[in-house]
Protein backbone atom coordinates (compact mmCIF):
# COMPACT_ATOMS: atom_id res chain seq x y z
CA UNK A 1 0.00 0.00 0.00
CA UNK A 2 1.51 3.55 -1.00
CA UNK A 3 -0.06 6.31 1.06
CA UNK A 4 1.01 10.00 -0.73
CA UNK A 5 0.46 13.18 0.83
CA UNK A 6 -2.12 15.67 -1.72
CA UNK A 7 -0.03 17.37 -4.13
CA UNK A 8 3.40 16.56 -5.50
CA UNK A 9 3.99 13.63 -3.70
CA UNK A 10 0.35 12.00 -5.21
CA UNK A 11 1.60 13.38 -8.91
CA UNK A 12 4.71 11.17 -7.85
CA UNK A 13 3.14 7.40 -6.77
CA UNK A 14 0.77 7.73 -10.22
CA UNK A 15 4.00 8.27 -11.77
CA UNK A 16 5.59 5.35 -10.54
CA UNK A 17 2.53 2.73 -9.34
CA UNK A 18 2.48 1.30 -12.80
CA UNK A 19 5.62 0.36 -13.21
CA UNK A 20 6.88 -0.45 -9.68
CA UNK A 21 5.12 -4.11 -9.21
CA UNK A 22 7.64 -5.24 -12.43
CA UNK A 23 10.51 -3.48 -10.78
CA UNK A 24 9.37 -5.30 -7.39
CA UNK A 25 9.47 -8.36 -9.33
CA UNK A 26 12.26 -7.63 -10.59
CA UNK A 27 14.84 -6.25 -8.05
CA UNK A 28 13.33 -7.65 -4.29
CA UNK A 29 11.94 -10.73 -4.92
CA UNK A 30 10.54 -12.49 -7.98
CA UNK A 31 8.51 -15.51 -5.92
CA UNK A 32 6.13 -12.68 -4.65
CA UNK A 33 2.89 -11.47 -6.73
CA UNK A 34 3.37 -8.16 -6.01
CA UNK A 35 0.44 -5.32 -5.98
CA UNK A 36 0.57 -2.23 -5.42
CA UNK A 37 -2.83 0.02 -4.16
CA UNK A 38 -2.48 3.58 -3.48
CA UNK A 39 -4.02 6.30 -1.51
CA UNK A 40 -4.21 10.05 -1.49
CA UNK A 41 -4.21 11.33 2.86
CA UNK A 42 -2.49 13.93 4.71
CA UNK A 43 0.56 13.07 7.24
CA UNK A 44 -0.09 14.65 10.40
CA UNK A 45 3.40 13.98 12.26
CA UNK A 46 5.71 16.91 14.10
CA UNK A 47 9.38 16.63 12.18
CA UNK A 48 11.15 15.64 15.23
CA UNK A 49 8.54 12.83 16.39
CA UNK A 50 9.95 9.36 17.27
CA UNK A 51 9.85 7.27 14.63
CA UNK A 52 8.08 3.97 16.55
CA UNK A 53 5.40 6.56 17.44
CA UNK A 54 5.61 7.63 13.46
CA UNK A 55 5.00 3.88 12.66
CA UNK A 56 2.33 3.39 14.81
CA UNK A 57 0.50 6.42 13.51
CA UNK A 58 0.68 5.32 9.84
CA UNK A 59 -0.22 1.61 10.79
CA UNK A 60 -3.37 3.36 12.36
CA UNK A 61 -4.01 5.02 9.13
CA UNK A 62 -3.42 1.61 6.95
CA UNK A 63 -5.55 -0.08 9.56
CA UNK A 64 -8.78 1.77 7.85
CA UNK A 65 -7.97 0.94 4.55
CA UNK A 66 -10.67 -2.35 3.95
CA UNK A 67 -8.18 -4.21 1.12
CA UNK A 68 -5.64 -6.21 2.58
CA UNK A 69 -2.00 -5.36 2.90
CA UNK A 70 1.32 -6.80 3.62
CA UNK A 71 3.45 -3.83 3.65
CA UNK A 72 2.90 0.05 3.90
CA UNK A 73 5.20 2.91 2.44
CA UNK A 74 4.15 6.50 2.65
CA UNK A 75 5.18 9.48 0.70
CA UNK A 76 5.34 12.70 2.22
CA UNK A 77 6.16 16.44 1.35
CA UNK A 78 6.82 17.19 4.78
CA UNK A 79 10.32 17.52 6.18
CA UNK A 80 11.61 15.00 8.63
CA UNK A 81 14.59 15.86 11.04
CA UNK A 82 16.53 14.34 13.30
CA UNK A 83 17.60 17.13 15.33
CA UNK A 84 18.72 19.66 12.66
CA UNK A 85 20.14 16.13 10.00
CA UNK A 86 17.67 16.00 7.35
CA UNK A 87 15.66 11.94 7.51
CA UNK A 88 15.31 10.56 4.61
CA UNK A 89 13.29 7.55 5.30
CA UNK A 90 11.97 5.33 8.13
CA UNK A 91 11.60 1.57 8.86
CA UNK A 92 9.63 0.23 11.22
CA UNK A 93 9.89 -3.89 10.64
CA UNK A 94 7.73 -4.77 12.96
CA UNK A 95 4.86 -3.24 11.85
CA UNK A 96 6.01 -3.45 8.52
CA UNK A 97 5.72 -0.03 7.47
CA UNK A 98 7.79 2.81 6.03
CA UNK A 99 7.84 6.19 5.23
CA UNK A 100 10.07 8.17 2.69
CA UNK A 101 10.08 12.07 3.05
CA UNK A 102 10.32 13.83 -0.13
CA UNK A 103 12.20 17.10 0.61
CA UNK A 104 15.50 14.91 1.89
CA UNK A 105 15.37 12.96 -1.60
CA UNK A 106 16.77 16.99 -3.16
CA UNK A 107 15.15 18.82 -5.90
CA UNK A 108 16.82 16.85 -9.27
CA UNK A 109 15.23 13.54 -10.30
CA UNK A 110 13.52 13.55 -8.03
CA UNK A 111 10.41 11.03 -9.46
CA UNK A 112 13.56 8.58 -10.66
CA UNK A 113 14.90 8.50 -6.91
CA UNK A 114 11.39 8.91 -5.06
CA UNK A 115 11.15 5.60 -7.08
CA UNK A 116 14.36 4.19 -6.21
CA UNK A 117 13.66 4.85 -2.06
CA UNK A 118 10.38 3.46 -2.26
CA UNK A 119 12.11 0.33 -3.91
CA UNK A 120 14.59 0.21 -1.32
CA UNK A 121 12.66 0.30 2.04
CA UNK A 122 10.26 -1.93 0.56
CA UNK A 123 13.03 -4.39 -0.17
CA UNK A 124 14.65 -3.80 3.34
CA UNK A 125 10.85 -4.56 5.01
CA UNK A 126 10.64 -7.80 3.87
CA UNK A 127 14.52 -8.93 4.89
CA UNK A 128 14.46 -10.69 7.97
CA UNK A 129 17.98 -8.92 8.99
CA UNK A 130 18.88 -5.18 9.53
CA UNK A 131 22.37 -5.86 7.73
CA UNK A 132 23.69 -4.88 4.54
CA UNK A 133 20.84 -2.16 3.44
CA UNK A 134 20.07 -1.75 -0.07
CA UNK A 135 22.24 0.95 -1.48
CA UNK A 136 20.01 3.91 -1.69
CA UNK A 137 19.67 3.84 1.90
CA UNK A 138 23.32 3.49 2.66
CA UNK A 139 23.87 7.10 0.96
CA UNK A 140 22.23 8.16 4.11
CA UNK A 141 23.45 7.48 7.86
CA UNK A 142 21.42 4.70 10.50
CA UNK A 143 20.96 6.07 13.23
CA UNK A 144 20.51 4.02 16.44
CA UNK A 145 17.44 4.65 18.19
CA UNK A 146 17.79 6.25 21.42
CA UNK A 147 16.91 4.54 25.03
CA UNK A 148 13.40 5.71 25.09
CA UNK A 149 12.37 3.96 21.71
CA UNK A 150 14.73 0.89 23.22
CA UNK A 151 12.54 0.44 26.15
CA UNK A 152 9.06 0.28 24.20
CA UNK A 153 10.34 -2.11 22.17
CA UNK A 154 10.26 -5.77 23.84
CA UNK A 155 12.70 -7.04 21.56
CA UNK A 156 15.47 -5.66 18.96
CA UNK A 157 13.55 -5.95 15.67
CA UNK A 158 10.41 -3.64 17.07
CA UNK A 159 13.52 -0.82 17.05
CA UNK A 160 12.99 1.39 13.85
CA UNK A 161 15.51 2.19 11.81
CA UNK A 162 16.22 6.25 10.69
CA UNK A 163 18.01 7.59 8.10
CA UNK A 164 19.62 10.85 7.78
CA UNK A 165 21.58 13.12 4.91
CA UNK A 166 24.45 14.35 6.99
CA UNK A 167 26.48 17.61 6.25
CA UNK A 168 25.74 20.22 3.79
CA UNK A 169 24.83 18.29 1.40
CA UNK A 170 21.88 17.33 3.54
CA UNK A 171 21.02 20.76 4.18
CA UNK A 172 20.78 22.10 0.60
CA UNK A 173 18.96 19.07 -0.73
CA UNK A 174 16.48 19.32 2.26
CA UNK A 175 15.87 23.06 1.25
CA UNK A 176 15.63 22.52 -2.46
CA UNK A 177 13.41 19.54 -2.28
CA UNK A 178 10.52 21.92 0.37
CA UNK A 179 11.12 24.37 -2.88
CA UNK A 180 9.91 21.68 -5.29
CA UNK A 181 7.17 20.45 -2.96
CA UNK A 182 6.14 24.29 -3.14
CA UNK A 183 5.87 24.52 -6.65
CA UNK A 184 7.04 27.69 -7.27
CA UNK A 185 6.47 27.95 -10.88
CA UNK A 186 2.58 27.66 -10.50
CA UNK A 187 2.86 30.98 -8.36
CA UNK A 188 3.04 32.49 -11.33
CA UNK A 189 -0.67 31.37 -11.82
CA UNK A 190 -1.81 32.55 -8.44
CA UNK A 191 -0.52 36.28 -8.98
CA UNK A 192 -3.03 37.38 -11.88
CA UNK A 193 -3.73 40.44 -10.76
CA UNK A 194 -0.43 41.29 -9.74
CA UNK A 195 0.47 40.56 -13.42
CA UNK A 196 -2.78 42.72 -14.84
CA UNK A 197 -0.93 45.53 -13.08
CA UNK A 198 2.76 44.69 -13.42
CA UNK A 199 1.49 44.53 -17.80
CA UNK A 200 -0.39 47.89 -16.90
CA UNK A 201 2.83 49.85 -15.33
CA UNK A 202 4.91 48.60 -18.60
CA UNK A 203 2.53 49.41 -21.13
CA UNK A 204 2.48 52.78 -20.41
CA UNK A 205 6.55 53.04 -19.26
CA UNK A 206 7.60 51.29 -22.75
CA UNK A 207 6.01 54.52 -24.13
CA UNK A 208 7.50 57.07 -22.61
CA UNK A 209 10.17 59.30 -23.41
CA UNK A 210 11.26 59.88 -20.09
CA UNK A 211 11.91 56.73 -19.12
CA UNK A 212 13.57 56.19 -22.35
CA UNK A 213 16.24 58.80 -21.30
CA UNK A 214 16.30 57.16 -17.85
CA UNK A 215 16.98 54.30 -18.75
CA UNK A 216 19.71 55.64 -21.04
CA UNK A 217 21.64 56.74 -18.08
CA UNK A 218 21.31 54.05 -15.74
CA UNK A 219 24.07 51.56 -17.51
CA UNK A 220 24.31 48.39 -16.78
CA UNK A 221 25.33 47.60 -13.48
CA UNK A 222 22.87 49.82 -12.39
CA UNK A 223 20.13 47.50 -14.20
CA UNK A 224 21.60 44.56 -12.51
CA UNK A 225 21.19 46.81 -9.09
CA UNK A 226 17.60 47.93 -10.16
CA UNK A 227 16.32 44.14 -11.32
CA UNK A 228 17.65 42.65 -8.01
CA UNK A 229 16.37 45.53 -5.35
CA UNK A 230 12.50 45.21 -7.32
CA UNK A 231 12.42 41.07 -7.55
CA UNK A 232 13.56 41.76 -3.74
CA UNK A 233 10.97 44.53 -3.08
CA UNK A 234 8.11 42.50 -4.49
CA UNK A 235 8.93 39.20 -2.92
CA UNK A 236 8.76 41.15 0.34
CA UNK A 237 5.54 43.02 -0.15
CA UNK A 238 3.77 39.44 -1.03
CA UNK A 239 5.40 37.90 2.08
CA UNK A 240 4.44 40.24 4.53
CA UNK A 241 1.23 41.38 3.37
CA UNK A 242 -0.12 37.70 3.05
CA UNK A 243 1.33 37.14 6.81
CA UNK A 244 4.00 34.12 5.50
CA UNK A 245 6.63 34.92 7.74
CA UNK A 246 6.95 32.73 10.72
CA UNK A 247 7.72 33.55 13.95
CA UNK A 248 9.03 31.38 17.01
CA UNK A 249 6.53 30.07 19.83
CA UNK A 250 5.82 27.43 21.84
CA UNK A 251 4.59 25.17 18.90
CA UNK A 252 7.21 26.31 16.34
CA UNK A 253 11.02 26.16 17.38
CA UNK A 254 12.95 28.91 16.28
CA UNK A 255 15.15 26.27 14.25
CA UNK A 256 12.43 25.05 12.04
CA UNK A 257 10.69 28.88 12.24
CA UNK A 258 13.97 29.83 10.03
CA UNK A 259 13.38 27.06 7.57
CA UNK A 260 10.18 27.37 6.66
CA UNK A 261 10.92 30.93 6.38
CA UNK A 262 13.86 30.36 4.18
CA UNK A 263 11.96 28.24 2.23
CA UNK A 264 9.44 30.75 1.98
CA UNK A 265 11.34 33.19 0.89
CA UNK A 266 13.04 31.55 -2.09
CA UNK A 267 9.76 29.76 -3.14
CA UNK A 268 8.28 33.36 -3.45
CA UNK A 269 11.40 34.96 -4.88
CA UNK A 270 11.38 31.98 -7.60
CA UNK A 271 7.78 32.87 -8.56
CA UNK A 272 8.03 36.41 -8.57
CA UNK A 273 11.31 35.51 -11.04
CA UNK A 274 9.08 33.45 -13.40
CA UNK A 275 6.91 36.64 -13.42
CA UNK A 276 9.64 38.95 -13.99
CA UNK A 277 11.45 36.54 -17.12
CA UNK A 278 7.46 36.43 -18.53
CA UNK A 279 7.30 40.65 -18.44
CA UNK A 280 10.92 40.66 -20.24
CA UNK A 281 10.31 37.78 -22.96
CA UNK A 282 6.68 40.09 -23.43
CA UNK A 283 8.31 43.32 -23.38
CA UNK A 284 11.45 42.62 -25.55
CA UNK A 285 9.04 41.38 -28.21
CA UNK A 286 6.50 44.90 -27.88
CA UNK A 287 9.66 46.95 -27.94
CA UNK A 288 11.08 45.45 -31.28
CA UNK A 289 8.10 45.46 -32.73
CA UNK A 290 6.26 48.58 -31.51
CA UNK A 291 9.37 51.22 -31.35
CA UNK A 292 11.33 52.57 -33.75
CA UNK A 293 15.16 53.08 -32.98
CA UNK A 294 15.04 56.60 -35.01
CA UNK A 295 12.26 57.75 -32.58
CA UNK A 296 14.74 56.86 -29.61
CA UNK A 297 17.27 58.21 -31.28
CA UNK A 298 16.22 61.37 -31.32
CA UNK A 299 15.12 61.53 -27.95
CA UNK A 300 18.55 60.34 -26.52
CA UNK A 301 20.13 62.47 -29.28
CA UNK A 302 22.58 59.72 -30.04
CA UNK A 303 22.38 56.34 -32.01
CA UNK A 304 20.66 53.26 -30.99
CA UNK A 305 20.43 49.92 -31.75
CA UNK A 306 17.97 47.02 -31.31
CA UNK A 307 20.15 46.24 -27.96
CA UNK A 308 19.00 49.07 -26.88
CA UNK A 309 15.74 47.97 -27.29
CA UNK A 310 16.58 45.10 -25.13
CA UNK A 311 18.17 46.92 -22.28
CA UNK A 312 14.77 49.13 -22.26
CA UNK A 313 12.48 46.45 -21.66
CA UNK A 314 14.90 45.01 -19.03
CA UNK A 315 14.37 48.79 -17.56
CA UNK A 316 10.91 48.29 -17.97
CA UNK A 317 10.47 45.19 -16.49
CA UNK A 318 12.03 46.22 -13.49
CA UNK A 319 10.31 49.39 -12.66
CA UNK A 320 6.66 47.50 -13.24
CA UNK A 321 7.26 45.09 -10.98
CA UNK A 322 6.76 48.35 -8.40
CA UNK A 323 3.06 48.91 -9.60
CA UNK A 324 2.78 44.65 -9.57
CA UNK A 325 2.97 44.87 -5.85
CA UNK A 326 -0.09 46.56 -5.28
CA UNK A 327 -1.88 44.56 -7.04
CA UNK A 328 -0.44 41.58 -5.36
CA UNK A 329 -1.70 42.46 -2.42
CA UNK A 330 -5.37 42.03 -4.45
CA UNK A 331 -5.01 38.01 -4.25
CA UNK A 332 -6.33 35.29 -2.96
CA UNK A 333 -4.78 34.68 0.03
CA UNK A 334 -5.10 30.87 0.03
CA UNK A 335 -3.38 30.30 -2.88
CA UNK A 336 -0.48 32.67 -2.18
CA UNK A 337 -0.14 30.81 1.38
CA UNK A 338 0.15 27.82 -0.02
CA UNK A 339 3.81 28.55 -0.75
CA UNK A 340 4.56 28.86 2.80
CA UNK A 341 5.08 24.67 4.75
CA UNK A 342 3.98 26.42 7.71
CA UNK A 343 0.87 27.32 6.78
CA UNK A 344 -0.01 24.14 5.19
CA UNK A 345 1.41 21.89 8.45
CA UNK A 346 -1.24 24.21 10.51
CA UNK A 347 -4.22 23.26 7.91
CA UNK A 348 -3.64 19.66 8.31
CA UNK A 349 -3.10 19.88 11.84
CA UNK A 350 -6.72 22.23 12.00
CA UNK A 351 -8.51 19.45 9.80
CA UNK A 352 -7.02 16.38 11.50
CA UNK A 353 -9.40 14.56 9.19
CA UNK A 354 -8.09 10.78 8.54
CA UNK A 355 -11.04 10.71 5.48
CA UNK A 356 -8.91 9.59 2.20
CA UNK A 357 -9.00 8.64 -1.52
CA UNK A 358 -8.41 5.75 -2.67
CA UNK A 359 -7.25 4.72 -5.98
CA UNK A 360 -6.75 1.17 -7.12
Amino acid sequence: MLIADPGLPTDIVREICESLPSRLHREVSEQVDWRVRKLTASVIADEQVDASELAQLVSEQLEDVEEDWDLGVILTDLPRRQGMRPVIAELSRSRKVALVSLPALGSMRLVERAGDMIVDVIAALTKDGRENPPETLTAGERITPGQAAAAKAPDRRDLPDRYVVPGLRGHVRLVSGMVKANRPWRLFTSLSRALAGVFATAAFALINSGVWQVCDFLGWWRQNVLALLCVAALTTWIIVDHGLWERPDGDLPRARARLYNLVTAVTIGLGVLCLYAALFVTLTAASLLMLDTGAIAAVLKHPTEPIDCLELAWFVASVALVGGAFGSGLEDSGAVRNAAYGHRQRQRQSNNDPSAEGES
